[in-house]
């Protein structure tokens, strides 16, 4: 285009006439192929010195001003113990470089350490058959449509509109008037199409930017994905083990009515022979009693645990599993490696990551929505009486213009619109601040947790040998007649108070230790674990 043909068409603009109360006016510059001078030159220099104003006005951005990363003072360890956390220097921030990352890596697949092949097998049907996953593995499908779907903009927009009419002319209409039984009639049939071509020059990188926070956005889902595969094989060993627990919770308590039981029979023995008191009997009928109504809820708590496996594996919750339950016990340590890799290894935090990324994209393209654009449109069109003969002739209708679109005045919208950009990804930033903060809090909490759960453990393995001894020397001394049933009683409660508290200790840990790798975003199973156990890798494009 020369610049000699670069003129602005008559009516775009007049400045003396502006109604600037009006809120929902929108003008802007127009930059025509096919003008015509029609406005003063003196007018015409007014415009494009105000429209040069309001360009370098809108170059100013605040994007700059937000920090590219999360700025979080990291330790360089974690902090297990509580009365390590008085020795921490709060100021002293831990670089993220990939060195530090890499010096000892969390190490993955330690599914396969606790060797429970039911647990492989749960995991595999969940990660297949799970909705909460499937729905996940839709959504980043749509992700990346929506990629597809922005990045359109960058091209050419190309549409064809096609028309077909049929219309009947009268001959005598056409001739004025013909005497009755000359009338004739003729068909015209008229087929028509148009070609109509669009597109926008990026010539600021706007609708690359946008491009890019589509392509940032889908990425965020990719990490929220594997999240929701992470949090799903988490959430399947947690109800397994909670399952196990239940399961041998119900067997302890059905140990617990017998031994009451048992002893319930000796007393009456023994009052029948007039050794013991009619007390005695009455307690220890109380105490079977009690232990019925405990077996009861028992059983309903191991079949609420079970249904609420079946529905994570994606099966209708019935009462139904062939169950040989164990819980392993776990003797090794967790490696936890630097608290800096947390921003590396777990899925939610590295999507919160490009959520913001994706929103300072946004910023940046609606910052460039105040620059000019430029437009170029055209159109390709001919009407002819067959389909075959269009675009053959030379009297075809061509139809090209560029425009240079320069916003003026739009009462504030542009502007309020990259505040409003710039907000969201004020917003992206505290969230990821608070994602990553509540990742470190939960490594923490878990590896505290740990320390306070190993310490339970011992001591209430301990304390179920000391109530073993207890409840033998008890029974011995009843008797014997030194000691009265109360005595009994108590010490069988004790008994299995601490053999219920153990085996509660024992799911604690396991659970612990699930969050622990769940925290610390640690797969539960690498690609080659996978493969040797049988287990499939999930995929977003299998179908159910």
């Amino acid at each position: 285009m020369k610049s000699s043909s670069a003129k602005f068409p008559l009516n775009t603009i007049d400045l003396n006439t502006m109604d600037l109360n009006r809120t929902d006016r929108n003008i802007s510059l127009s930059l025509a192929v096919n003008g015509s001078i029609a406005q003063p030159a003196n007018r015409t220099l007014k415009v494009v010195g105000l429209a040069t104003l309001l360009f370098i006005s809108g170059c100013m951005s605040k994007v700059g001003e937000l920090p590219e990363q999360a700025q979080i003072n990291v330790p360089d360890a974690w902090q297990p113990k509580a009365d390590n956390v008085a020795t921490l220097e709060s100021d002293k921030t831990n670089e993220l470089n990939a060195k530090s990352i890499e010096e000892k890596p969390v190490v993955s697949g330690w599914l396969n350490s606790l060797n429970d092949d039911a647990l492989n097998t749960h995991v595999e049907k969940a990660l297949i058959n799970n909705p909460d996953l499937l729905s996940s593995a839709a959504r980043l499908k749509n992700a990346f449509e929506q990629v597809t779907i922005t990045g359109s903009s960058l091209w050419p927009q190309l549409r064809f509109d096609g028309n077909a009419s049929t219309r009947e002319s009268s001959a005598a209409s056409a001739s004025g008037g013909a005497t009755q039984g000359e009338n004739s009639t003729t068909e015209i049939r008229s087929i028509g199409g148009t070609l109509n071509i669009q597109w926008e020059a990026d010539i600021w990188r706007k609708l690359s930017q946008r491009r890019k926070a589509a392509a940032l956005d889908a990425k965020a889902q990719g990490e929220l994905y594997k999240a929701a595969e992470l949090s799903l094989v988490a959430n399947v060993s947690r109800a397994w083990y909670n399952l196990a627990t239940n399961k041998l919770q119900l067997d302890l308590a059905q140990k617990r009515l017998d031994s009451f039981q048992n002893t319930a029979n000796l007393i009456e023995e023994n009052y029948e022979r007039g050794l013991r008191s009619a007390l005695d009997v009455y307690l220890s009928r109380t105490d079977v009693q009690r232990q019925i109504s405990a077996l009861a809820d028992s059983k309903f708590n191991y079949i609420q645990a079970l249904r609420a496996l079946k529905t994570l594996l994606g099966e209708y919750p019935d009462a139904s599993l062939e169950l040989n339950v164990n819980l392993p016990e776990l003797d090794n340590s967790v490696p936890t490696g630097l608290p800096a890799e947390l921003l590396t290894r777990r899925p939610d935090v590295r999507a919160s990551q490009l959520q913001y990324q994706a929103q300072i994209a946004n910023a940046k393209a609606a910052h460039r929505d105040r620059f000019p654009s430029l437009t170029f449109t055209g159109s390709i069109g001919e009407s002819r009486d067959t389909f075959n003969s269009i675009f053959d002739s030379d009297n075809s209708i061509r139809n090209i213009i560029g425009s240079l679109t320069q916003p003026i005045f739009s009462a504030g919208a542009l502007k309020a619109q990259e505040m409003r950009a710039y907000n969201d990804a004020e917003i992206a930033y505290a969230s990821l601040v608070k994602t990553t903060l509540t990742a470190f809090e939960e490594v923490e909490n878990s590896l505290t947790r740990e320390t306070v759960l190993q310490e339970q453990h011992t001591a209430i393995k301990e304390a179920v040998k000391l109530a073993q001894g207890g409840l033998n020397l008890a029974l011995d001394r009843y008797q014997s007649g030194i000691e009265n049933y109360t005595t009994v009683l108590q010490s069988q409660r004790s008994l299995f108070d601490s053999l219920s508290n153990e085996l509660n200790l024992r799911n604690a840990l396991l659970q612990n230790r699930i969050g622990i790798h769940l925290a610390l975003g640690g797969d539960f199973a690498t690609n080659e674990d996978r493969q040797a156990d049988n287990i499939p890798t999930p995929s977003i494009t299998k179908t159910p």
